[in-house]
């Protein structure tokens, strides 16, 4: 089955509309960029910490069997 051949010009299909019109969209309306948050180190490294010590803990005080 042949597909039909699209219509004349840069929007022929649905998908090439609908991009267009998104970019007509944002053009009229940019979204702006969100500034983005320095992660917080100190919360990761009292994660480590923790982490660290409770590896050393089950380490030296778990009985062996």
């Amino acid at each position: 089955m042949a597909h039909p051949d699209p219509a004349p010009g840069p929007a022929g299909n649905d998908l090439e509309r609908l991009m267009l019109a998104a970019r007509e969209a944002q053009a009229l309306n940019p979204v702006e960029d969100v500034a983005e948050k320095a992660p917080n180190l100190f919360l990761w490294a009292a994660i480590a910490v923790i982490l660290v010590l409770t590896s050393l803990a089950i380490h030296f005080f778990w009985p062996a069997s």
